[in-house]
């Protein structure tokens, strides 16, 4: 049954005419109604015998509730997991039994994927959450048999728990033959619905067909009756390494093995949470896969929630200041775990902090809005960012489209269009959308192989490679029109573009304009950035021997193309200094990321 927040005035209307209500078998304080299922409903309530606010289930005592009820409670009982909600207590009248479990203040997954709040490689590590519980969960002989979006709750610091083992089959199936299909049609292995002897392998199907719908945005066993969808388990074949190629092939494997209509080829639980551990990693580092021999970490059941907002700062502060009482770890030991943790919290809101500084920028770089409209516009988009970074993206590149206009109507249509194709470039990986902003500012700073080595965290290889082009062009356009100049290869003559077509409204010869003063440099360089974006996952990928080979070969390679351009189109060497500095920028970035993984793996010393 699934648990949401804070709806009694809508769930009320559905309530059975007797419910219970006030003080309940002279303990438990009624506060609301939080969420009412068909055999159940589930109150908040507050322990009066030790003060904690609890969730109250409240099961009608007939014959056949009473008998799964006490089933719920020796199946939830035996579990201690910190993904799985906690059985607090339970007590019996003479109408209802009632059941105490934690109260988890959040929303169901079902929720918090209708409203995208999770990136695809926290799906990943969700499931993996899953798995770990149900891992705990078979070791102790107990089958879930309803694992679903509706049954796998987030609290609102992104701790997750697998809830509802109201239907849970114990060492041998106590229950009916009509209640061996007990269970959500939909999420049904073929077993289950056959009403064959069930073993964990059926939650493993059930987990693997969430993480399918959830990467793929549909679930093709949706059923109406068991006919219908035994039907579809005879015809249907999921691969959501077909469906998804883009995704690290280490999780596809698995998931498409997990849903195997024979339950004896199905991975365990645990072969299921590793892979997918390992595909959420990869797509972390920007790598199309990772290393099988590589030992994965201790699964975590917390995932981060884009719609967080400011509540990652105490929840920060709270990481960093607990302490383990057990066990004393000296100071140093403590700083690599530390910095995981300041990293992990702050990743998410790069793309609020790059759309606001960006935004800014980029509508102050040219006179066409008021005074403070740049910082105001700016600030809104990274506001939006946080929640919907695509949507930033679009505000702040339309946003810019005035400024064209002001200087010359001509280039604001091409501008339009180009503006729409990258939106739709960037429909599935909005946060990178405006990444090409920071190509100039690095570029100043001495570190422009920084930007091929940011374009390649995307997992997909048309999309690093549309990034690293992209910046390129912007860092050749934006220092040329400000009189810096491109410092790494010859334009024509881009730094009186915008003289030159001031005014112009005739689209071909402004066309003409552009392309004249920007000549074949810069084209030429967003090539070779885009074949370093393309290829940058192979050194993110790499360890030891094989990422020092991997970054001399990637950088070396990338320097000496962008210095030949210099002398295949003008005969001389372009600012050789900057070129090698920015090289050996992104060789310390590359070092510094090659240590993440030592410092992730130190994380749980903590003691979170």
């Amino acid at each position: 049954m699934t648990v949401h927040p804070l709806r009694s005035a809508a769930r009320a209307r559905a309530l059975p005419p007797l419910y219970p209500e006030g003080i309940v078998a002279d303990r438990f304080r009624i506060i609301e109604t939080i969420g009412v299922g068909g055999s159940a409903t589930v109150f908040e309530a507050e322990d009066l015998r030790t003060g904690e606010m609890v969730a109250l289930k409240a099961i009608p005592a007939q014959e056949k509730l009473r008998k799964r009820a006490r089933r719920e409670i020796r199946a939830a009982g035996s579990l201690d997991h910190g993904a799985i909600v906690k059985l607090l207590d339970n007590v019996e009248d003479d109408d209802y039994i009632y059941v105490a479990f934690e109260l988890v203040r959040g929303s169901d997954l079902s929720d918090v994927l209708k409203e995208k709040r999770l990136e695809e490689s926290e799906i990943l590590r969700a499931v993996a959450a899953v798995c770990d519980a149900l891992e705990h969960a078979h070791e102790r002989h107990v089958v879930h048999r309803d694992v679903k979006p509706g049954n796998i709750l987030l609290r609102e610091d992104g701790i997750l728990k697998l809830t509802d083992f109201g239907i849970a089959q114990i060492d041998q199936p106590d229950a009916t033959i009509d209640e061996s299909l007990l269970g959500t049609l939909s999420y049904m292995s073929p077993e289950q619905v056959r009403g064959d002897m069930l073993t964990g392998s059926t939650d493993v199907w059930s987990a693997a067909l969430v993480a399918y719908e959830a990467l793929t945005r549909r679930n093709p066993y949706r059923s109406k009756n068991p006919v219908e969808l035994a039907e579809k388990h005879k015809k249907l074949r999921l691969s959501l390494q077909t469906d998804r190629p883009d995704l690290p092939s280490v999780a596809t494997k698995m998931i498409d093995r997990a849903l195997d209509l024979d339950n004896q080829r199905r991975p365990l639980p645990g072969q299921l949470r590793d892979a997918l551990l390992r595909g959420a990693i990869a797509m972390e580092r920007g790598q199309s896969d990772m290393d099988s021999s590589i030992e994965v970490p201790r699964p975590d059941p917390r995932v981060r929630l884009r719609k967080r907002w400011l509540r990652a700062v105490p929840d920060l502060l709270e990481d960093l200041g607990q302490r383990d009482d057990r066990v004393r770890t000296p100071p140093r030991a403590t700083a690599a775990p530390r910095l995981a943790a300041v990293t992990r919290y702050a990743e998410p809101y790069g793309p609020s902090l790059l759309a606001g500084v960006g935004g800014t920028v980029l509508l102050g770089a040219l006179p066409f809005y008021p005074t403070g409209w740049p910082f105001v516009i700016g600030l809104l988009a990274a506001i939006v960012a946080l929640r919907l970074p695509w949507l930033a993206t679009a505000l702040v590149l339309a946003a810019g489209l005035p400024l064209l206009g002001n200087v010359a109507f001509g280039l604001v249509p091409p501008a339009a269009v180009l503006l729409a194709v990258w939106l739709v470039l960037m429909a599935r990986d909005g946060r990178r959308g405006l990444l090409p902003l920071l190509a100039p500012l690095l570029t100043v700073c001495f570190a422009w192989a920084l930007y091929p080595l940011l374009a390649g965290a995307s997992p997909r290889a048309w999309v690093r490679a549309a990034l690293g082009a992209t910046g390129a062009l912007a860092m050749t356009l934006a220092l040329g029109l400000s009189g810096w100049g491109s410092p790494l290869v010859p334009t024509g003559t881009i730094a009186t573009l915008g003289t030159q077509v001031a005014g112009a409204d005739d689209l071909i010869a402004v066309a003409a304009l552009v392309a004249t003063a920007v000549g074949i440099g810069p084209v030429l360089l967003a090539a070779v950035w885009a074949v370093l974006a393309i290829t940058a996952p192979a050194v993110l990928a790499a360890q030891g021997r094989a990422l020092l080979t991997a970054s001399i070969l990637w950088l070396g390679s990338g320097t000496v193309a962008t210095l030949m351009l210099g002398v295949v189109l003008s005969g001389t060497l372009i600012a050789p200094l900057e070129t090698v500095m920015g090289a050996g920028a992104a060789g310390i970035v590359i070092f510094i990321r090659s240590r993440r993984p030592a410092m992730a793996s130190a994380a749980p010393a903590t003691g979170n």
